[in-house]
């Protein structure tokens, strides 16, 4: 029968061993010019960042690696957008001020980008998926709330952008009131 301890061990290791494969895939997916190799090395990120997201692991490798993974495919051609989400979700799993942070930045380049008149197909996509990472965590940042409360009160969001910060922001109310 294997103790507490000894499972606690394999899951530690095993969330080790993720944070490496993230990160190993995106500096060998830098380095790779085969389509087959690049799609081997997605799908290996893709797994590394579920264990991640199992486990709420957070070394200053996995931030890195996740910020790669929804900096990377935002600016890529064809993003993949089932990683920008495993990776939106890993942030919100793991809920350390780092990782939360990261969320912060990434809702200040996308309302950065729909001031500016970049917003397309990619940003409505993702925009939603960053507000509710953001809502399931429970923030404490002034700065977050204020830039959420900026968003849902200004009216070049459409009524659907404005809701799911709406629903952010009650989620995080209820959290921080719990």
């Amino acid at each position: 029968m294997l103790s507490v301890e000894t499972v606690s061990n394999c899951d530690s290791s095993r969330a080790k061993s993720a944070a490496f494969a993230l990160a190993t895939g995106w500096e060998n997916y830098m380095n790779s010019n085969s389509d087959k190799i690049s799609s081997c090395l997605s799908e290996m990120r893709k797994t590394a960042i579920d264990v991640i997201c199992q486990f709420k692991y957070a070394d200053d490798s996995v931030y890195d690696s996740l910020e790669k993974s929804y900096i990377n495919n935002l600016i890529c051609a064809s993003p993949d957008y089932e990683e920008i989400k495993k990776s939106l979700d890993a942030l919100a799993a793991i809920n350390t001020d780092k990782a939360v942070n990261l969320l912060y930045v990434f809702l200040q380049g996308l309302h950065q980008k729909k001031f500016i008149g970049m917003w397309g197909q990619r940003e409505n996509q993702i925009f939603p998926w960053v507000v509710s990472s953001l809502g399931v965590t429970k923030i404490t940042s002034r700065n977050i709330w204020n830039l959420l409360v900026v968003i849902f009160r200004n009216e070049k969001y459409s009524v659907k952008e404005r809701l799911h910060v709406k629903d952010a922001l009650v989620k995080i109310k209820a959290a921080l009131s719990a």
